[in-house]
């Protein structure tokens, strides 16, 4: 399919069948490995059935080829398993119910994931780090319901994009991992209604147990991992609408770096679209859509159905290669990313001062009553040329002297605590820059996304 190909990462592999084969492998022999310290087996059983895993004789091929006759993945991995060893092989899965290995497989899978998103977003944090202080006092206007406000600083702005992410990173940091070892529907019934075997295999995984299940862990934390996803791309989202508009012809204050052979537009030369920030606030949409489906997986029927199992087989992946489609391309667009000086100073003086009607009414206001001062720059606002409309307005003139009126017309000294606030932002979320690229996929997908002109 085009968009697999198109927007797919390198976390894409933790889903393919093969890898997760190497999963299940891991937790039948971390269920074998427990079963035999407490003595339910023989302890040679992990040894033959661990050796002929490391020698590759367990077989993605042969387990395949026994699922098309099974028509069950977890079954036709057991017996690939188990013919592999003449003596033991029949005690793998012993106890076991799959979706004991199918949920431990899963929480295993989510953490590589969590691992590698939580890297990602790390470096995209770093870049906006870098241009929170870069552009600290870069006076630019503020706007509010898409009209001018007051002025800001540049930085200011990408230092709210970076505690938006580190905030909606904490979500993914708090999602819960949860494994399972408690048999058919939750009692441990299989394994003599002891949970010594569930505190094992969990002890060799690497991973947290659910404290009850029914067949399956609850879904919820599912959902939580998605939420957390949706939360992410969500904060990337605004990040690409904003420089998306910033981009805007009439605007100008932003670019997106631009390849020396990239095209804009097949039929208008002239073109240069933002289309990294346009794919990020598309797959953004995406994977917010994930979230109903999974929700729907909550209401399982009695200790449990099946409608959970092939959803999920869509929704995770997807959801979770798109975050992270997102984030790389995210990180690629802040590296080239060109705030342009002539168009953040054009918008800042568009106004003639009414931009700075509400520092003139605060001067005022002591004076005249914060009301009256307002009606008064309410009617003011609207003129041609605001400064001079405010040196012909008697009850101005009666407060303030015409120097007065041109020091707090001056954008560059009302941005109140925004570089402070950008350093505050920076000392509690920032991230210094790694020198290294080695994060997986950072460098096949900023090369992607540089040769790519299309959606």
């Amino acid at each position: 399919m085009d968009w697999t190909d198109r927007y797919t990462t390198p976390l894409a592999e933790v889903f393919t069948r093969g890898h997760k084969l190497a999963l299940e492998h891991r937790v039948e022999l971390a269920l074998l490995k427990a079963l035999g310290k407490l003595g339910k087996v023989p302890a040679e059983a992990y040894d033959e059935v661990k050796a002929a895993v490391d020698a590759g004789k367990v077989t993605l091929e042969r387990t395949l080829e026994i699922e098309r006759e099974t028509h069950h993945d977890i079954m036709a991995m057991v017996k690939a398993m188990g013919e592999q060893a003449p003596t033991h092989g029949g005690l793998v899965h012993y106890g076991a119910t799959s979706q004991d290995i199918n949920d431990s497989v899963m929480a295993l899978q989510l953490g590589e994931c969590r691992d590698e998103l939580l890297a990602s977003c790390r470096h995209v944090r770093a870049e906006l780090t870098r241009l929170a202080k870069a552009h600290r006092t870069t006076v630019c206007i503020g706007r509010t319901h898409g009209q001018h406000a007051v002025p800001v600083t540049m930085g200011f702005k990408f230092a709210n994009h970076l505690y938006e992410l580190a905030e909606a990173e904490r979500f993914l940091e708090r999602v819960k991992l949860l494994g399972k070892f408690h048999g058919a529907v939750g009692t441990f019934a299989s394994l003599g209604g002891s949970d010594d075997v569930k505190r094992l295999v969990m002890e060799e995984l690497g991973l947290e147990a659910a404290p009850i299940t029914t067949q399956v862990v609850s879904r919820l934390h599912l959902a939580d991992f998605v939420f957390a996803l949706s939360a992410i791309t969500a904060a990337l989202e605004r990040l690409g609408k904003e420089v998306r508009n910033l981009q805007r012809t009439e605007v100008g204050e932003l670019m997106e770096g631009f390849g020396a052979k990239q095209v804009g537009s097949s039929t208008m030369p002239q073109k240069r679209n933002p289309h990294k920030s346009e794919r990020i606030c598309g797959l953004a949409r995406v994977v917010r859509a994930q979230i109903q489906p999974l929700m729907e997986t909550v209401a399982l029927e009695h200790e449990r159905d099946l409608t959970n199992s092939s959803l999920e087989r869509v929704v995770l992946p997807t959801g979770i290669v798109l975050t992270h489609y997102i984030l790389l391309e995210a990180r690629n667009l802040l590296q080239k990313l060109c705030v342009l000086p002539e168009g953040v100073e054009r918008n800042l003086r568009a106004g003639k001062g009414a931009q700075l009607a509400e520092r003139i009414m605060m001067a005022l206001a002591d004076r005249l009553g914060r009301q009256e001062a307002h009606e008064i720059l309410r009617t003011t606002a609207s003129a041609g040329d605001f400064e001079a409309a405010l040196l012909a307005n008697d009850k101005v003139m009666s407060v303030l002297s015409p120097e007065d009126i041109t020091s707090l017309l001056d954008p560059e000294t009302y941005t109140g605590r925004a570089p402070v606030l950008v350093d505050e932002i920076v000392a509690a979320y920032g991230v210094e820059a790694e020198g290294d690229k080695g994060e997986a996929g950072v460098a096949a997908a900023a090369a992607a996304a540089a040769g790519e002109a299309s959606a």
